[in-house]
This record gives structure tokens, C-alpha cells and sequence, in this order.
């Protein structure tokens, strides 16, 4: 059957809520029989008032490797996806189960404390060294220095959980909470140490997230890119796309599973990085 007919999606639909253990197995084959847009079409239904928690359980049976990678290569079809989204389905290739709110808990709880410290009025990097108290202060974020090449330094959910992660990831932990926060920052891929860029004022300025947030002038990370025998080109200060952001994520999963020897995850996350050159070059 297709999950194409909105005869038969609405139909489906009606069911989702039906106590019938039959009736949720008959529900449950129709939509794997539909393989990838079924669950796609289930996915969209996790945002439903009314049908979210049949629709999570049902999918918790349904998210298999297979399907969370389709999930993340349609998801970045378009070049201007949602990043924690795009994320969260990026994990679901090592951990199907992952839950909808894997992130977005603390994330929220993170912005909730930032808004309670904030006292306008207040300029964008005032706030910005506020979130940096709460995240590498009070909630003790650091560079996962014993464990930089593992992939637990990668996952999301696995940095808010030993709140230890590499550049990119303590950035992207500080780039969503930011944007609860309404403050504009963008993500830097600085060849070596991903960082965060405000780019408002006539100078930028960087948040270090590996360094506790430290902020850095444009002229201190050309320093720091000289020191480590790469060239100061203006390029590397410049914002990057969401896409680049998820390819360097992916990049760096490729390089820690190959060390733990795990061939299947590494080959995944170099197809998901292939996909995400691909659409980043169209957008």
C-alpha cells in the first residue's frame, strides 16, 4: 500500500488512537508495508496534539537504522532544514530509539536559566557571555579532552549527558540554546576549532566553546590559526551554512568509528556527509 492517498492516511489516522491491540497491529503492518514514507508520515503526526503519543510509540517500533538514515537524507533534502532537527536524526543512525526530546529538555531548561540571569536592557554579547556562565559555568561543559576521538564526544545526547564534547558539538549545544534565546550567532568552521560568530558591531567577535567560551577578536584566531601552521584566510572566519555545520559533524563521526572499527557507522555518516555536499552545493 502507498501513503499516498489521503483516503487511506485519513483512515489510518482515525485508528492511531484505538485501544484495540488488533487493531494498533493492523495499523502497525499497513504502515511498514509503506516503508519509508509511512514513517515519514507517522513523523509528522509526533507533532499532533492529539495524536503525538500514539503516534511516538508506534514509531518506536517502526525507527530501525535504515529508516532513521532515509529520515535524515529526505530531512536535508531541503538546503535551509532545521539544524537540531537535522541533529537528532543524524543520531538516530547509531541509536533508532532515540526520543523526540532527546535534546530539547535541556536545551530548554539551559535557555530558561539564561532568560532568569538576563536584565535588559542588554547587547547581544553581553547576553551571549551570560549563556557562556550558564553552559560552561553553572552546568559545567568542557572540552572532552580524554575522549576527543570517540563518537560519545559527537552525539548530542551523549555531550548533554557527560557534558564533555568536542568543539562542534559544545558550539552546536550553544548555537540552539542561543537561538531560543533570539540571539543571532552563527557557526564558524575554522579549520581545527569550530566556533561560534557574533557578527554584529563593526568587528566580530568568537566564542572559543572549547574554551569554556572564551571570546576571541578576528586578529587572536588568526594568531591561533598561524600557531597551528594554517593559513589566516579570511574565508575561515566567515559564517558557514547548516549543511557545511552537519557535514563537519559527520566528518568527524567517519574519522572516530573507523577507530573504534566500527565499518557500518563509519560508511554511514560518509554517505549522510556525500548527501550533505551535494545539497549544500544545489542550495
Amino acid at each position: 500500500m502507498l501513503m499516498t492517498h489521503a483516503a487511506e492516511l485519513a483512515t489510518l489516522e482515525r485508528l492511531l488512537d484505538d485501544p484495540s491491540p488488533v487493531v494498533r497491529l493492523a495499523v502497525l503492518g499497513k504502515i511498514k508495508a509503506a516503508g519509508l514514507p509511512g514513517v515519514l508520515w507517522l513523523e509528522t503526526l509526533t507533532k499532533d496534539e492529539v495524536l503525538a503519543a500514539h503516534a511516538r510509540t508506534l514509531l518506536a517500533d517502526l525507527r530501525t537504522p535504515e529508516a532513521a538514515a532515509h529520515s535524515f537524507l529526505a530531512h536535508i533534502r531541503d538546503p535551509h532544514c532545521d539544524l537540531e532537527e537535522a541533529c537528532l536524526l543524524l543520531e538516530r543512525g547509531t541509536d533508532p530509539s532515540l526520543a523526540d526530546d532527546a535534546y530539547s529538555t535541556e536545551l530548554d531548561r539551559l535557555a530558561a536559566r539564561t532568560r532568569e540571569l538576563i536584565a535588559e536592557p542588554l547587547d547581544v554579547r553581553a547576553k551571549c557571555r551570560l549563556l557562556c556562565r550558564v553552559i560552561f559555568g553553572e552546568e559545567g561543559y568542557r572540552g572532552a579532552q580524554e575522549s576527543f576521538a570517540v563518537p560519545s564526544s559527537s552525539l548530542l545526547s551523549q555531550v548533554i549527558h557527560s557534558r564533555r564534547g568536542i568543539p562542534i558539538s559544545l558550539c552546536l549545544i550553544f548555537l540552539l540554546v542561543a537561538r531560543r534565546l533570539g540571539l543571532p550567532v552563527e557557526p564558524v568552521g575554522l579549520p581545527g576549532r569550530f566556533m561560534v560568530g557574533i557578527f554584529r558591531g563593526r568587528e566580530p567577535l568568537y566564542l572559543d566553546c572549547y574554551e569554556g567560551g572564551a571570546f576571541r577578536t578576528r586578529a587572536e584566531v588568526q594568531l591561533l590559526l598561524l600557531d597551528n601552521q594554517l593559513p589566516a584566510d579570511e574565508a575561515f572566519l566567515l559564517p558557514v551554512t547548516t549543511h557545511q555545520t552537519l557535514a563537519r559533524c559527520c566528518r568527524n563521526l567517519v574519522s572516530q568509528f573507523e577507530a573504534q572499527g566500527d565499518d557500518r557507522s563509519s560508511r554511514l555518516f560518509l554517505t549522510f556527509v556525500h548527501a550533505l555536499e551535494k545539497t549544500d552545493e544545489r542550495g
